[in-house]
């Protein structure tokens, strides 16, 4: 029998990874360019906690236990705030690997989905679907003594949630209708 040491922490899982670059208000999936039109998140199992980046070298976490209770601040310099969430979508990953992880610490990227997350709450979405999410730029936005780019994420509509992001595991109050999607493309694959 092998040894398993993925620890489905993000950290040496098989699931891709993109960036949001709040310099420039575009996204890399995996380092390559990506044009990020419209994506499932998966809110429902979004996770917070502690990160720590350094160039060259793979993210540290220390997750929250809930998205309610924050985690003791690890030691040393450098930790900052940070969230994981999947997102999902074959149009812009492929069939073979259609998820990819988006975890930071960074503010631009906090202040981009506590927006998105406060609207995806206030939507009280059904039990099993998650939002498709567009992402509609970035707002320059000044932040203490520098600036960055506030990623623009707005709920297209709910669909049911992809096996791929567990087939809607957490539990949730009834639906709201949300807006009519009027990209072609967004509909074709959603």
């Amino acid at each position: 029998m092998p040894l398993n040491f993925n620890s489905g922490s993000g950290t040496g899982s098989a699931t891709g990874y993109i960036r949001y670059m709040a310099s420039t208000a575009s996204w890399s999936d995996q380092g390559d360019n990506l044009d990020f039109k419209a994506a499932i998140f998966d809110l429902a199992n979004i996770q917070t906690g502690w990160c720590y980046i350094d160039v060259g070298v793979a993210p540290e976490w220390v997750m929250d236990d809930n998205i309610e209770t924050r985690s003791a601040r690890p030691e040393g310099d450098g930790w900052k705030r940070g969230f994981k969430v999947n997102i999902y979508s074959k149009a812009m990953f492929g069939d073979e690997s259609p998820v990819r992880e988006w975890g930071t610490n960074s503010t631009g990227a906090q202040l981009g989905i506590q927006a998105l997350y406060a609207a995806w709450e206030e939507s009280n979405p059904k039990a099993g679907t998650s939002p498709v999410v567009e992402f509609a730029g970035g707002v320059p936005t000044k932040i203490g003594k520098g600036n960055t780019n506030v990623p623009t994420l707005n709920i297209l509509k709910f669909i049911a949630t992809p096996s791929e992001l567990g087939g809607g595991a957490s539990p949730a109050p009834a639906p709201v209708a949300a807006p009519a999607v009027s990209n072609d493309t967004i509909d074709d694959e959603f």
